[in-house]
């Protein structure tokens, strides 16, 4: 079906993910003149924008179209988790912590079950300094999606912000296991056991980290 709205907006989200987004704004845009009152679309229009200014690639005025396509998504469906979680990753990028934690509770009322938005209201508790709902939340993100390293990532970080290295080390550990060819984990695991004065241990896995080999 080539008249789908909803099918071009879903590609497009994804398109984004993987980086490509020139695709993904053109398919979220033949959504957009499909079905113009399409929420959904304008969310994924605001999510892939936000990934294009975490990567440093985004157009000027990126931020302002991501804010005002959020703000457009939530009067057009604002019972959709997906634009609340949109909304939320808007307010995260511009700062405003405490309201994207309400956009991020928002959606998980509505998908309970999604790794994704216990990843968001687990970063958004942990700008606001509430570290042991952070690391509730980013367990059951775990717990979901037991493959994927960043909820292991970012307990990792939180428990070494405040001061417990031991844990911290321990779920840097289970993400390079999660991801073993990711130069990341391994730089993150080098950074906890530095901070736990493990100089050697600390050593063998930044030279890893730059490297490469095992």
């Amino acid at each position: 079906n080539p008249n789908n709205s909803s099918a071009h907006a879903l590609r497009g989200n994804i398109l984004g993910y993987m980086g490509d987004y020139l695709l993904a704004e053109s398919a979220i845009n033949t959504a957009l003149e499909l079905d113009p009152n399409n929420g959904v679309a304008q969310a994924y229009l605001a999510e892939v924008l936000i990934l294009q200014g975490q990567t440093g690639t985004g157009p000027i005025g990126a931020t302002e179209r991501a804010i005002e396509a959020s703000r457009l998504a939530l009067n057009l469906n604002p019972s959709s988790s997906e634009t609340h979680h949109a909304r939320g990753l808007v307010l995260e990028y511009t700062s405003n912590y405490a309201e994207a934690m309400v956009e991020y509770q928002t959606a998980l009322t509505m998908d309970p079950n999604s790794a994704k938005l216990h990843m968001a209201l687990g970063r958004a508790y942990r700008y606001l300094e509430q570290y042991d709902k952070a690391v509730e939340e980013f367990n059951l993100a775990n717990a979901l999606n037991p493959a994927d390293s960043d909820p292991d990532t970012y307990i990792s970080r939180t428990y070494a912000t405040i001061g417990e290295f031991n844990k911290a080390i321990q779920y840097a550990e289970q993400a390079v296991k999660d991801s073993p060819e990711d130069p990341y984990m391994y730089g993150n695991l080098g950074l906890m056991n530095f901070r736990n004065l493990e100089y050697g241990n600390a050593l063998k896995n930044l030279v890893i980290a730059i490297q490469g080999g095992r």
